[in-house]
């Protein structure tokens, strides 16, 4: 696993989204930060995935009967 940096990033939110991650980190017992980082890493796994499935389906060739 590689080293993780922290750095900090000046970021302003959103009101409701900010409750929204402030309600998340109370239920999880866990800082806004790793909620948000959490999030983010989902998201961009979640977006490699996507892409990589458009990748596959663009490269099958489609066959009808």
């Amino acid at each position: 696993m590689e080293k993780i940096v922290r750095k900090s990033a000046g970021v302003k939110f959103e009101s409701d989204v900010l409750e929204f991650v402030d309600g998340i980190a109370r239920e999880q017992q866990r800082s806004r930060s790793f909620i948000i980082n959490s999030i983010l890493r989902w998201y961009g796994k979640w977006l490699a995935e996507q892409k990589a499935k458009v990748e596959t389906d663009k490269s099958e060739p489609v066959i009808r009967l």
